[in-house]
């Protein structure tokens, strides 16, 4: 189903151009059938099988075009093992500079909270966009004993994915175990559910492009909704004049979106040219869900919705953004957030490659308070880090040390989010140790290290 998407097609003219017809055509459809065709034969689907299904009697290999990919690959290889060893130089350095404290120490925040938790839903109904979700909520169980105004913070899902995803929900009773009320709202036109359905035959794309819209609109309502909520039902407490967002991927772009970031539609157009010869875009995955803006051309209030700024929320006033898709703001549609952002990316994310997303969206924000987090071995989920790291390192036993030390990593994830959130959200000077190189150098292990670059001052 999904080859006959919008992205699937578009990716198979990709390797039609690698692989083209006895007549020197494009590849691409003659690689869908092959593919269709080995899938349904008893011997299943493999290269091979692939091969001996392809419609054409010969098949030619543009040797040309494979070079390109290839030296594609390995610059961006390259580039980014230069990039993670010079963010890991950086980071030792400055830590190395930092004022002598034990920061090893520290309190693993996700996992030392004060209060129990207690988990309500919501099912939301804008009727402006005739559109209904469900909204978990995580808080403190008894809100009348903090002290001051709970900090806001929402989870956005990514592409495909729930809003209640076991490690989502893990975090999210973290944060509120840490005074944080914590809302997670579902994304209906990206998710699982959405997914399934193109399996089923249900729908033609593997996402919907309005989402690109509908997914900020969707913090837009959920903060409209919790105003009206916050007097009855939360007895005022909610701080909702300055809240933090964190997303993953497609939720990473919702972040960014909500807090005032714009689209770059020239940018992007010559991005997804795909007329054009195979480059360093050839690697990145992330293109595929990006590309999928310009479906909304058509649609003149759309484009200006995405360009205008009219998708910002003022009541965002911090981002946490988790291996997102950026690179369809450009350089001009990130320079227009002024809050603080906190980035981060791992060294082998095969769907938003960090040296071609979090690395590009870091140096052009613009905002005096930023943060780029570079995680080693780290991919763009748990499974993907499992699956490059045993491609990769068959012979050794680093998939076995992830795994011991994956936990470390999450309540790692938490302690930073949570640090963050009391410092931008609360004004709590008390966690700023958390917010620095030397924390995450002395606390990361392997073969997962942290290491941090920012351009706000590391000083106490």
């Amino acid at each position: 189903q999904w080859l006959y998407t919008t992205s699937g097609e578009a990716l198979l003219s990709l390797f039609g151009q690698l692989v083209e017809t006895e007549a020197r055509q494009n590849g691409g459809q003659a690689i869908r059938a092959a593919i269709l065709l080995a899938a349904a034969d008893p011997n299943g689907l493999s290269l091979l099988n692939i091969i001996r299904h392809y419609p054409t009697r010969k098949l030619r290999l543009d040797l040309r075009q494979i070079q390109a990919v290839a030296q594609s690959v390995n610059t961006s290889l390259e580039t980014t093992g230069e990039l993670i060893s010079a963010v890991a130089q950086e980071s030792r350095a400055t830590a190395a500079a930092a004022p002598a404290l034990d920061y090893s120490a520290l309190p693993t925040l996700g996992e030392n909270g004060q209060f129990a938790v207690e988990q309500r839903s919501l099912l939301l109904n804008d009727s402006q966009r005739n559109r209904t979700y469900p909204v978990d909520l995580y808080l403190p169980a008894d809100i009348g004993a903090i002290q001051g105004p709970l900090p806001v913070m929402i989870l956005s899902h990514g592409l495909g994915t729930i809003r209640n995803h076991p490690e989502a929900v893990n975090l999210a009773r973290g944060l509120a175990s840490n005074g944080f009320f914590v809302a997670m709202p579902e994304h209906i036109g990206s998710n699982q559910t959405y997914l399934e359905g193109l399996a089923q035959g249900l729908y033609q794309e593997f996402f919907d492009p309005m989402e690109f819209i509908d997914r900020p609109l969707d913090i837009h309502f959920l903060l409209d909704t919790l105003e009206q909520l916050n007097a009855t039902e939360f007895q005022g407490h909610l701080q909702l004049d300055n809240v933090g967002i964190m997303g993953h991927s497609f939720g990473g772009y919702t972040a960014l979106a909500a807090a005032g970031g714009t689209i770059d539609m020239n940018y992007l157009e010559q991005q997804c040219d795909l007329d054009a010869d195979i480059g360093s875009n050839a690697i990145n995955i992330a293109l595929l869900l990006t590309c999928g803006t310009l479906e909304l051309a058509a649609v003149p209030s759309a484009i200006q919705q995405l360009t205008d700024g009219s998708l910002t929320d003022d009541r965002i006033g911090f981002v946490f953004a988790l291996a997102p898709v950026s690179g369809l703001f450009g350089e001009t549609g990130l320079s227009t957030i002024q809050i603080p952002v906190v980035l981060m990316g791992g060294e082998t994310d095969i769907a938003t490659p960090v040296a071609l997303e979090q690395v590009v969206a870091f140096e052009a924000l613009t905002t005096p308070e930023r943060y780029l987090y570079l995680a080693e071995n780290i991919s763009h989920s748990t499974a993907l880090t499992r699956l490059v790291l045993d491609i990769t390192n068959s012979s050794n036993n680093i998939v076995e040390l992830f795994e011991e030390n994956e936990a470390v990593f999450s309540s790692l994830l938490a302690s930073l989010v949570i640090a963050h959130g009391k410092f931008y959200l609360r004004d709590d000077e008390s966690y700023r140790p958390y917010l620095t190189s030397a924390y995450v150098e002395a606390v990361s292990v392997e073969p997962i290290k942290l290491h941090l670059i920012r351009t706000s001052a590391e000083g106490f």
